[in-house]
């Protein structure tokens, strides 16, 4: 009997401890208020747990992190006991692996793979892919067709010996002025070619991008970095990729540990 009551004690106690801490913000989509601090929440601001908060704008979502209690996702719906599940629920991401960046794609099916559902990228896409299978040159390169207001797009992409390049700012650009909120739903990845007087486009597959914003999202992850600090690589790689693939969507892990590496150097010292 005194077990199960320490038991209930100890809960009762972390429970408190949880609603009264510190929290600091990750990132904001929307716009909320921290009522009893009277401020709007924003990247780096640090709020308590026990405040009260206020959706001014609706489907507004923030995530917060506290170093001892975890991460989580702040909404309207879940308000009121979110900080409560922070500390005995921390989220877990299962991702699915579309092939390797910073390996080489071999074969038509493992680029079909990669180029499927949603992609996300941070600004650019370098991506390695064999020229015995899809040799990028004059007569051999890809290019993305999407539609926009109506019209067809066909954009060549840019590519560096057997480096395939994927850059937000010339992707969505017209007649060399660029789209300011493209619309775009859906994507068509095509390898064109030449082969003596015959040219053929070929099909690879259908897909859709959503691009971050590097600089954005270093500022995110600086808050998560430096509410790790001190805390082994692992954690800090397994807490920012969780980061990513619950707030933005999936994203294929070694692309993650590249780009945490080159912005955030200092981790693996």
């Amino acid at each position: 009997m005194k077990k199960i009551f320490a038991l209930i004690a100890s809960i009762i106690i972390i429970s408190s401890v949880s609603a009264q801490s510190a929290f600091k913000v990750i990132s904001v989509n929307g716009e909320i208020l921290a009522k009893k601090a009277n401020v709007k929440l924003q990247n780096g601001l640090e709020v308590k747990s026990d405040d009260n908060f206020s959706f001014i704008v609706p489907n507004s979502r923030a995530a917060l992190i506290n170093p001892d209690l975890g991460r989580v996702i702040l909404t309207e719906q879940n308000a009121t006991n979110a900080f409560a599940k922070a500390a005995f629920a921390p989220a877990i991401s299962t991702v699915k692996t579309r092939g390797s960046i910073d390996g080489i794609i071999t074969t038509k099916m493992q680029l079909s793979t990669f180029f499927s559902e949603t992609i996300l990228i941070i600004d650019r896409l370098d991506m390695r892919i064999s020229d015995i299978v899809f040799p990028m040159n004059d007569k051999g390169y890809f290019f993305i067709r999407y539609m926009y207001k109506g019209e067809e797009i066909n954009k060549k992409l840019s590519f560096k010996s057997d480096t395939l390049i994927i850059d937000k700012k010339d992707l969505f650009t017209i007649d060399g002025n660029p789209i300011p909120n493209p619309d775009v739903n859906e994507m068509k990845l095509y390898y064109y070619e030449i082969v003596g007087d015959n040219a053929k486009a070929s099909f690879i597959n259908s897909f859709n991008i959503v691009f971050i914003s590097n600089e954005q999202l270093k500022n995110e992850v600086d808050v998560i970095v430096g509410s790790l600090k001190g805390k082994p690589y692992d954690k800090v790689l397994s807490e920012v990729s969780d980061y990513i693939n619950s707030y933005y969507g999936s994203m294929e892990p070694s692309y993650i540990e590249s780009w945490l590496n080159k912005e955030f150097p200092q981790l693996k010292k």
